[in-house]
């Protein structure tokens, strides 16, 4: 059994539901039931031509930004430099632990 909470909560939520149904069918089934006059293709479209005729800008070459110069550089520097370090502490302190007999 349902309790009375639960109904009014699905009541609630199928009638959130079908508000959220209604608000998205409407739409299509209009261009189903849509006069001939919109499905007539023999409509020609003329483009307009501008009132003024502006030369097309030239491109200037653009500088890379300043993350691009510096940050990642000094990231992949310091990358480097941790995995060397890794390596290293790995060799004198872990490896250097342990003898092979």
């Amino acid at each position: 059994m349902l309790s009375s909470r639960s109904m009014k909560q699905s009541l609630a939520n199928l009638v959130r539901g079908l508000v959220v149904l209604l608000l998205f069918v409407p739409a299509p089934l209009a261009i189903i039931g849509s006069p001939a006059a919109i499905a007539d293709t023999s409509v020609q479209v003329v483009a307009a031509e501008p009132a003024v005729m502006l030369p097309e800008a030239e491109e200037e070459a653009d500088e890379d930004p300043w993350t691009a110069r510096f940050l990642a550089p000094a990231v992949a520097a310091l990358g480097a430099v941790a995995v060397g370090s890794a390596a290293a502490y790995y060799v004198v302190r872990v490896r250097g632990r342990y003898r092979v007999i």
